[in-house]
């Protein structure tokens, strides 16, 4: 049972690191599509955040001994929902985008609280990574596109990756 229940929990790791190369292609591709300059800069910003969160989960996911290449099928499912997002209304876009966060902050949430305390730093990160992107939205919604970034910026400086 600990054997499946290891197994389990390196599976839903591995996933939650798939889904850094779906946000960064994702990310990157809203960037190149949209004709507002300021909002495809702020996706690049979300999509640095994507490279940097990927790279610390690549650590992990290689510490746990799972599969660390980046799935071309989940680079391809970020590419294909650029259209699925880009069509929306800007207030939609943001308003479905936030709610389709939330069931991901709760599951890397308790992903954060399975793991062994030396990895909880980097499960912590992915965590919050996702709260601050969906912060970018719900600032958007709340029409304080002045500020929607600053929780990413200050959350990729927190690693020194700027």
């Amino acid at each position: 049972m600990v054997a499946e229940a290891s197994k389990d929990f390196v599976s839903k790791v591995e996933r939650a690191y798939q889904g850094e190369v779906y946000g960064e292609a994702l990310y990157l591709g809203l960037a190149d599509v949209l004709d507002d300059p300021v909002r495809s800069e702020k996706w690049r910003a979300l999509a640095e955040l994507e490279v940097v969160t990927k790279a610390r989960m690549r650590d992990l996911v290689a510490k746990l001994g799972g599969d660390t290449r980046e799935s071309d099928v989940f680079r391809q499912k970020g590419i294909d929902h650029v259209k699925k997002y880009a069509n929306l209304p800007w207030d939609a876009f943001m308003a479905l985008y936030s709610k389709e966060l939330e069931p991901v902050i709760k599951r890397y949430a308790e992903l954060e609280q399975r793991c062994a305390p030396e990895d909880a730093a980097v499960l912590r990160f992915l965590t919050e990574h996702e709260v601050v992107t969906k912060a970018f939205c719900d600032l958007e919604l709340a029409g304080r596109p002045d500020i929607s970034i600053d929780p990413t910026r200050a959350l990729i400086a927190s690693v020194g990756a700027v």
